[in-house]
């Protein structure tokens, strides 16, 4: 049993060999690769911060079938050739993509570092300048201050428009929603670092605003009649409160002493709760003025308190 275990096993390796192997051959060699243009921008979003960006093609006919984040990635070594940082590419042919290092990461200013567009070693296997990678070393042309990056974007951005014969810019050469779209797919935080470049659509609302009469409250005032005025009347003269917060702890009061009665006689919270409610609303209409809005709000809690109980009621 064990010997078969093992001969399974072994087998099961050997078929996902030949399965990775047959990966790494998969996509095939460009028909070229090439850069563009690379730019090193500095204090983009702190201090001494760095942006690289860089304008590449690798240019397939066909365009495969596999994800270029997946086969292709933009490389940046240090001056000494050393890996500093990689990301995917988020398309083949021309276009565009960037590398963001904080200020913590950040390179020597001006050195002659190297920025590559290359295949994945995992998928590859062999890499060969000009065969599936570029490799372009930065100069001091290269360097440029933040203050430069939103008029740059926008040159680039007129070079892959006229080359993809897609409209990108808008009448006002601004970034429109598809130049906006493949700029901060290339550099994710763009739109902070130069939100001059984007175009910005805005409107102004006009409100048509509404002015309601105050009829229906001041009925409900009047409804309370002489004997409840003077009852008011008389409690304010001793508490020190208004006659609206007076009146809605009276009917808060007699919503739970009515109800204390009901739930006496059946037991059940939810019925004590139930029959209430008209003693809450009938309380509001009588009282009237302020407190039919403040009585509106404990009806709605005391609903929403009564469905939760019912609802748990049934679990």
């Amino acid at each position: 049993m064990r010997h078969r275990h093992f001969l399974k096993g072994l087998l099961l390796g050997i078929l996902c060999l030949f399965l990775f192997a047959g990966q790494v051959l998969a996509i095939g060699n460009p028909d070229s690769v090439s850069i563009g243009d690379a730019y090193v921008f500095r204090d983009v979003l702190e201090e001494s911060d760095q942006l690289y960006f860089v304008r590449y093609d690798a240019n397939y006919d066909p365009v495969p079938d596999e994800d270029p984040e997946e086969t292709w990635q933009v490389a940046l070594y240090n001056s000494a050739d050393e890996l500093v940082a990689t990301r995917p590419l988020n398309y083949y042919q021309h276009n565009i993509i960037a590398v963001y290092l904080t200020a913590a990461q950040a390179l020597e200013w001006g050195a002659a570092h190297k920025v590559r567009i290359m295949g994945m070693p995992s998928v590859f296997g062999t890499l060969a300048e000009g065969t599936n990678m570029r490799t372009r070393t930065l100069g001091p042309s290269d360097y440029e201050e933040a203050e430069f990056l939103g008029g740059i974007m926008l040159t680039q951005a007129g070079i892959l428009e006229d080359d993809w014969e897609i409209v990108l810019l808008d009448s006002e050469g601004l970034l429109n929603t598809a130049g906006s779209t493949f700029f901060l797919q290339a550099a994710p935080g763009l739109s902070a670092m130069a939100p001059e470049i984007f175009s910005v659509t805005s409107s102004q609302v006009n409100p048509n605003y509404t002015s309601y009469n105050q009829t229906y409250r001041e009925d409900l005032r009047s409804n309370a009649g002489p004997r409840v005025q003077d009852v008011l009347d008389g409690f304010t003269a001793v508490v020190p409160v208004s006659e609206d917060w007076l009146s809605f702890w009276i009917i808060i009061f007699g919503f739970v002493v009515f109800g204390g009665i009901i739930f006496s006689g059946v037991g059940n919270p939810g019925w004590a709760m139930i029959g209430g409610f008209p003693f809450i609303v009938g309380g509001a209409y009588i009282m009237g003025g302020e407190i039919f809005t403040f009585v509106a709000v404990v009806v709605v809690i005391m609903a929403v308190i009564f469905g939760i109980y019912f609802i748990m009621g049934r679990f």
